[in-house]
This record gives structure tokens, C-alpha cells and sequence, in this order.
């Protein structure tokens, strides 16, 4: 099948990627196959290293279009954090409606997988995701939809549930969470086992796994929890379709990566495709994708590449199509500055027409015209400057907390002042602006939101929990908190937790709140000083 052959069938089914050679082999053009030069390399001389290099970069095109393009990741563009019009932050929302059309677009250029946040205890979320993936199998779309899930058996259940099947299950191994989960790397493997397992078991027909943070976690522990991760799978019969490899500091090489794709190959655990999500902190992903592809394409290696709605996402996101497809373009005129017109007419050509009869880069264009007015709309302000004021603030709970583990972990290991918010801050170091600073600060984002977000905020404002009857009368009210046990200690861990889920739910019951709004909930369980004072010589009894 030739690339102008290539069309999207009408009958909901995608044809399959074509089979790359044998892992090891060389792939220095598209699919494995000779093709003839480029036509803008016409009486270009042949000998030169431009040459080979822009025929590689000309097959990526190709490479991308054979396996889907890759990854919309609708999760990470919700969990992005900028300025508003009114100067507040705030995280970046769809409706339904919304949603819906960013799926529609995605399916119309081919792309292969879209993912959704899949929170558990967020049944708006749940419900929203249901809907999204009921909707697009009555259309008859080819696309699939896959469900970014912890490693946690309620978290896939509630996926499938949802109407997944297609899993993306992510755990932490670096010293991090190792210190601060009181595992170690054969107990976190045998975590991640088990839910692979799981996930098999309950009926999801496609299952990655991803170190969370893999280029925080050495080499050596790396390999240790691959091998004990393949041991195990292996004596279950079991195995996966993907391996994730996230540069979610947005700070790793070529050769970084290079070692961990090495690493997956010494210990022998099979998969079909890597999946790579690189964030843009210092400006530096789309670099760093379109050189992973070409070790990919070289290494016959399946590499499905993370992006997002125009780049924005956790901090600096990872990158938009447009500006991966932009990226290949502006190497290639890098190589030859004088064929410019015959590069971008040859891209437009490879990358083809629709069944629509509507160009590929003429549909990118629109859609991500689409996302401007979004934008536009909601108030949105993003600047991509990895200096900016946005860097300093961390919109995603789980990083925001991955950075207090670190601060902490430092202290505890000796580390005082701004040596451990130094070492506290290196966790997501890419992030930085070029000068000291304290421990960045965990804002909002809606879909995003942990409970370490709440725990910062009320720190901040000096509040305490309210008295025990008085929190258990505001928990009755609520409809909007699952699982709730009336019979639990309240302790500020439990109720940080229920402020959280209940901000993920607002914000997809309401498309969006404000900061305001989310700490109108927490004043709900915690009183500022001034109120403190009416009842501070009663017994503050929590938990009672």
C-alpha cells in the first residue's frame, strides 16, 4: 500500500499498521521499504549526508501515517494551567459538544488513539467518557479510545467500566516514590504485574505499561523493575502491547533514551509498540520527538508519540500534530533553505487527501483554528516561554506532590534551606526559571487536582479543620462524593481527598470553576483564623 492508496475507510475499521521488520533491523526510509528520493531532492547530489538525512526525514511522514500518527491525548491538554484575562490561573476545559468535535477532527486525519481521563471516584468523568466513547462507535469512527490509569484495581475496573478497552496503566519507580511508598522496585513490579493482569483478565484488548517518571529513575532500577516486570508476566502467560516512556521533566537525550530502549531489549520483554510522552519545558520537544522517531524507524520499532491540544498541557505540554509535523518540515529546510516551496508542496503531497477530498494540512489547519477560539472563549492566555511567570506553577496534583515528596525526601536524608528546595524543585527540573526560587506552587487545574493542591492552599491561609459535627453535616449534603463512609476518621488527609474529588467533579459537571469556587469548597471543611477564634477554647476532636 502506497501512501496515496492510503485512505480512511468508511466502515469504522482503520486498516492496521504495516508490520515493521524484525526488531533490530535498519529502517532508514518509511516501512521498510526502498522508496525513490523525494522529488524536491531531484538532481541533488546523492553522496552528501543532507541527502540521506532529509530522505529519512521526508520517511517520517509516511512512518507517522502507517501507525496512526500516534496519541491525542485529551488528559493532558485538560490538565493544562495559564493565565486568564482576569490575571487568575486556571486549568483548560471542554464540554461535551467540545470534546466530542476534538474527537471527530482527530478521527478525520487518521490519528489511531485518543486518551481520556479516567478518574474513578469522578462519576461526571466516568459518564462523560461513556458517552464520548458511545458516541463515536454509533458514528461509525475508527478511532480508539484509551483510559491513563494508575496501577490500581479500582482505577481499571471503573475504566472498563466506562467503556474502555484499550488501557494506559502507569506506575513510579523512582527514588522518590520508592522512599515515600515504602516499596521497592520488586514490590512496585509486582504491583505493576498484577494489574496487567487484572486488566487482561476483565477483557482490555490492548494494555501499556509506563514508569511514570522514567528518566528520574536510574538505569540500574530501571532495569530491575523491567526484569522483575518480565519475569513475572512471563510466568503468567501474560504480556503487554506497549511500553511508555515518559519525559515528563522534559530534559532527556537521544542517548537517554537510547539506554532504556536498550535496556527494554536486554531483558527480553516483548511489546509492539513504545508509546513516548515528552514534555516541552525548555522548548526542546519537538527535537526530541522527531529524533526518537527516526531511532525508532531505524530500529524497526513501533513509536506512537504523546501530543496535545496546541502544545499546552501539565507545565510546558507535550507538543500539538501540527507542531510535530511543522517540526519535520523546518529540518528539512534547514538541509536545503533554498527548496523551501518544493519541501512544503512535496509534505502536502505525502501527507495526502482525505476521502473528504479536503487536504491533511488543510484540515490540521482548521483544527487547530478550532482550538484558538476555544481558547479565545474561555479567556485562556498560554505562553509557551519555558522563562515565563506560568513555569513557576505546577497545575497537576500528582507533580505538584511529586515535588513536596522530593523537598521532603532531601530533608530527610539531611538536605536543609535551599539545598532541599533545590533538590525538592529538581524533580520537575526543566520547569525552573533560571534563578533560585522556593518549592513551586501547586495551583489549579481542574481535572488535575490532588490533594496535595488542597493541602497547599490551606497551609497557605492559616485555615484548620472545623469541628468534627459540623464536617460531618456539610459531608451529609453532598451529593457529589462517592464512596464516602459516614463512619471513617476525618482527618485532614481524608477530607484534602474529598476536596479534590469534588473539584474534579465540579469542573466537569460545570466545564470549568474557578480558583474561588475550589476554595469555597475547602472553607467548607476548614475555617480561617478569624473563625477560629469563636470556638477555640471548645475541644477540637476530629475523627470522633
Amino acid at each position: 500500500m502506497t501512501t496515496d492508496d492510503r485512505r480512511l475507510p468508511t466502515n469504522g475499521q482503520r486498516p492496521a499498521p504495516e508490520e515493521p521488520p524484525a526488531s533490530g533491523s535498519a529502517w532508514p526510509v518509511a516501512n521498510g521499504r526502498a522508496q525513490a528520493a523525494p522529488p524536491f531532492l531531484a538532481g541533488e547530489n546523492p553522496a552528501q549526508e543532507r541527502y540521506h538525512e532529509a530522505s529519512e526525514l521526508f520517511a517520517l511522514f509516511d512512518y507517522l501515517k502507517a501507525q496512526g500518527f500516534g496519541v491525542f491525548s485529551i488528559r493532558e491538554s485538560l490538565q493544562a494551567v495559564g493565565e486568564r484575562i482576569d490575571g487568575t490561573l486556571q486549568g483548560f476545559h471542554l464540554s461535551a459538544d467540545e470534546a466530542c468535535q476534538c474527537i471527530e477532527y482527530m478521527d478525520s486525519l487518521g490519528v489511531g488513539v485518543v486518551e481520556l481521563p479516567a478518574y474513578p471516584a469522578n462519576r461526571y468523568g466516568q459518564a462523560l467518557n461513556h458517552q464520548l466513547i458511545g458516541g463515536a462507535l454509533a458514528a461509525g469512527l475508527a478511532i480508539e479510545f484509551a483510559a491513563h490509569a494508575r496501577c490500581v484495581a479500582g482505577d481499571i475496573q471503573a475504566a472498563y467500566a466506562a467503556g474502555f478497552r484499550r488501557v494506559h496503566l502507569y506506575i513510579g519507580t523512582s527514588k522518590i516514590k520508592q522512599a515515600t511508598a515504602h516499596k521497592t522496585i520488586a514490590q512496585i513490579a509486582a504491583a505493576a504485574a498484577q494489574s496487567i493482569v487484572h486488566a487482561r483478565a476483565i477483557g482490555f484488548t490492548s494494555v501499556r505499561i509506563s514508569t511514570e517518571d522514567a528518566f528520574r529513575t536510574t538505569l540500574d532500577d530501571y532495569e530491575a523493575f523491567y526484569t522483575h516486570l518480565a519475569s513475572a508476566l512471563g510466568a503468567a502467560g501474560i504480556t503487554v502491547d506497549g511500553i511508555g516512556i515518559p519525559d515528563t521533566v522534559g530534559l532527556s537525550t537521544l542517548r537517554e533514551l537510547g539506554d532504556r530502549i536498550a535496556i527494554l531489549r536486554r531483558v527480553g520483554l516483548p511489546f509492539r509498540f513504545l508509546e513516548c510522552h515528552i514534555h516541552n519545558d525548555i522548548g526542546n520537544a519537538d527535537r526530541t520527538y522527531v529524533d526518537t522517531l527516526l531511532l525508532c524507524m531505524r530500529l524497526g520499532i513501533t513509536m506512537l508519540p504523546d501530543f496535545s491540544i496546541l502544545g499546552i498541557g501539565e507545565r510546558n505540554g507535550t507538543i500539538g500534530l501540527s507542531s510535530l509535523l511543522e517540526a519535520i518540515y523546518r529540518r528539512l529546510i534547514v538541509l536545503y533553505p533554498r527548496k523551501m516551496p518544493h519541501i512544503r508542496q512535496a509534505m502536502r503531497e505525502q501527507l495526502g487527501t482525505l476521502p473528504t477530498g479536503e487536504l491533511f494540512v488543510n484540515r490540521y489547519r482548521d483544527m487547530d483554528g478550532f482550538f484558538y477560539r476555544i481558547m479565545a472563549r474561555t479567556g485562556f492566555v498560554f505562553d509557551r516561554s519555558p522563562f515565563s511567570a506560568n513555569t513557576e506553577f505546577d497545575g497537576s496534583g500528582v507533580h505538584a506532590d511529586t515535588t513536596m515528596r522530593a523537598f521532603l525526601l532531601a530533608q530527610s536524608q539531611g538536605l536543609h534551606g535551599q539545598a532541599a528546595i533545590d533538590q525538592g524543585n529538581s524533580a520537575y527540573a526543566g520547569a525552573l526559571p533560571p534563578y533560585d526560587m522556593p518549592l513551586r506552587t501547586p495551583v489549579l487545574a481542574c481535572f488535575g487536582c490532588g490533594k496535595s493542591n488542597v493541602r497547599y492552599w490551606r497551609e497557605r491561609a492559616g485555615l484548620r479543620l472545623r469541628p468534627t459535627n459540623e464536617l460531618r453535616t456539610h459531608l451529609a449534603e453532598l451529593e457529589d462524593l462517592e464512596d464516602y463512609d459516614p463512619q471513617q476518621p476525618l482527618t485532614e488527609a481524608t477530607l484534602d481527598e474529598f476536596i479534590a474529588q469534588l473539584i474534579r467533579c465540579y469542573s466537569i459537571k460545570l466545564n470549568g470553576i474557578t480558583h474561588q469556587d475550589a476554595m469555597d469548597l475547602v472553607g467548607m471543611f476548614y475555617a480561617p483564623p478569624g473563625e477560629q477564634a469563636a470556638w477555640a477554647e471548645q475541644p477540637h476532636a476530629v475523627g470522633i
